[in-house]
């Protein structure tokens, strides 16, 4: 019986050891820190898109000095009251339509009838002019010149108040100190252009108390006010700044030293182009590049000077010393800007010489288009074609003196 008992103790142990190694019961693991579970990351989060471009565009048109003399103005008379000036603008009206703005110099005065017609030396032509330029495609007058106030104060006024009614806007002269102290600026696409414009002078003068008519800056001695002004029309919002000053001495075709320094200065408050007026001839054209903070440079376009848009000057020594009169040009820019980002920029540069037929009307004829199409298209003689050829080429060995085309900043490089 004993035996028995033995034989069944012994079958119940080796029953539960073999219970105990089918189970791989581990007792220790009762004792031991359960382990912790694997933490699931997290994908990281999608980088923000970066924003699609926004680049937009627009086009500016500039061109230099206007002051019709009696020939044109007689030209254009039609009988009675009646002028027509049409006919000189016919083979710009193209370029100047196809602008987003075009400017030029306003030389004369358009104070009405009643003061008389006249060219030099005290300029009043009909208001007619104005009215065959605004629908030739003229937007902006650059009113601070030496003859603006050619008919007195009263005669500015009359023409601010007539151009205005055009529909012309107007820089550099004003009818009250509130005007003069509240920026030009013009939206272009979305591109805020600045316009400032200042002369040396007035063969003229203004009364006391109405120095705020005219943007002046005697022999540009002083060009602290035309800093301050770039600096007024950054804060008031442009994104580009162009200056006109109507300044140097006529008939040269090279800015003096002093022109040179004052476009670095004007540049380095903020100007983005400088088209400048009062030669009568071309000069070169130019680049000056500013050091900006972080280390890039800032380029500015400078046009030291226009030469002449619609006179009727030609060599008449010892007054005037040169033919190189009868030229100027038409310069085209493509401004960009950056939606995105704000940033505004001078994307592109072109200029077309053109030459005023005296004997033909005074037409402005852009003499790319003379040599493609031929003299007799212009009524031109074969002698006439000739020299437009060599004046051509005279003209722009002096625009390009600095290199100007062969060295453009590197965002023009990349447009071309």
């Amino acid at each position: 019986m004993r035996r028995i008992h033995l034989v069944s103790l012994v079958l119940i142990l080796i029953l539960g050891l073999a219970i105990f190694a089918a189970l791989k019961l581990d007792l220790l693991s009762l004792f031991r820190a359960a382990p912790e579970k694997p933490v699931k990351e997290e994908p990281a989060p999608e980088p923000e898109p970066e924003p699609e471009p926004d680049i937009r565009t627009a086009t500016l048109t500039a061109v230099g000095d206007m002051f019709p003399h009696r020939p044109q103005i007689d030209g254009a008379h039609q009988g009675g009251g009646n002028y027509d000036f049409s006919t000189s603008f016919k083979y710009l009206k193209p370029h100047f339509q196809a602008s987003d703005l075009t400017t030029l110099d306003l030389e004369t005065n358009q104070a009405g009838a009643d003061r008389g017609y006249s060219g030099f030396p005290a300029f009043n032509a009909p208001l007619q002019l104005s009215k065959d330029l605004k629908e030739a495609g003229v937007d902006l007058y650059i009113c601070a010149t030496n003859h603006i106030v050619d008919r007195s104060l009263s005669g500015l006024q009359a023409t601010l108040k007539n151009v205005r009614k055009l529909g012309f806007i107007t820089t550099g002269a004003y009818l009250s100190r509130e005007e003069r102290d509240t920026p030009v600026i013009v939206d272009l696409n979305g591109i805020k252009v600045a316009f400032i414009s200042y002369t040396y002078g007035i063969e003229g003068s203004i009364p006391a108390g109405h120095e705020y008519a005219v943007n002046i800056a005697p022999g540009f001695e002083d060009i602290s006010p035309v800093l301050s002004d770039i600096k007024s029309a950054r804060k008031a919002g442009a994104d580009l700044v162009a200056v006109y000053p109507h300044w140097g001495q006529m008939y040269l075709f090279e800015p003096t030293e002093k022109m040179r320094n004052d476009a670095k200065k004007f540049a380095a408050a903020g100007a983005d182009m400088i088209l400048c007026g009062h030669a009568h001839v071309l000069q070169p054209l130019d680049w000056i590049y500013t050091a900006e903070e972080d280390g890039s440079k800032r380029p500015t376009l400078v046009v030291y000077s226009m030469g002449n848009f619609f006179t009727n000057q030609q060599y008449l020594p010892p007054d005037i010393p040169t033919d190189m009169v009868e030229y100027g040009i038409l310069l085209g820019l493509e401004l960009s800007k950056d939606m995105n980002t704000g940033e505004a920029w001078v994307s592109d540069v072109d200029y077309k010489i053109h030459w005023c037929h005296r004997g033909w009307r005074h037409r402005i004829l852009i003499l790319s288009e003379v040599f493609e199409k031929g003299a007799a298209e212009y009524n031109l003689s074969a002698a006439q074609f000739d020299r437009l050829k060599a004046k051509y080429r005279e003209n722009e060995k002096i625009l390009e003196r600095y290199g100007f085309s062969d060295n453009p900043p590197a965002r023009i490089k990349e447009n071309r």
